[in-house]
């Protein structure tokens, strides 16, 4: 009986693992709710298979009815050959699920992008006129093979 629990437990959590994704961490440790400009996101992951493309996401937790619906993200990308891509993208609050007065959004970054073997370092942080960004919760990335 023992030994079929264990093994119930083992199949489930395999299956429920999402084959798909290569990388997730989410940050839930914003001081005051408020994402600060000097607040960079650094997050630092290997990709092992080669030939295949892949969706990168910021994801953010924000308090319902967030002041700023939409906010420019410096965002840089240091790859395995040394070169680093960098660019502005627009964050926006429009595809939101909430549950009470939080919400999360996974906002697509790099759509279909081919990444090498090896080892790649993600870093972004808001931009905004007041110096943060207010009612925000947590913050992190995911990236998953594309299909």
């Amino acid at each position: 009986m023992k030994k079929a629990a264990v093994l119930l437990f083992v199949m489930l959590t395999t299956l429920s693992c999402d084959k798909k994704q290569v990388y997730r961490d989410f940050e839930n440790e914003i001081e005051s709710q408020r994402w600060a400009e000097k607040d960079v996101k650094t997050h630092t992951f290997k990709i092992l298979e080669a030939g295949k493309n892949y969706n990168i996401f910021i994801e953010i937790s924000h308090v319902i009815n967030s002041e700023m619906s939409e906010f420019p993200v410096n965002f840089e990308i240091s790859k395995p050959d040394g070169s680093i891509e960098k660019e502005e993208v627009l964050v926006n609050f429009k595809n939101t699920e909430c549950l009470g007065d939080v919400c999360d959004v996974k906002f697509l970054v790099k759509d279909n992008v081919r990444l090498n073997k090896g080892k790649y370092t993600v870093k972004f942080s808001p931009k905004s006129k007041f110096g943060f960004v207010p009612n925000i919760i947590g913050v992190g990335l995911s990236v998953e093979i594309k299909e």
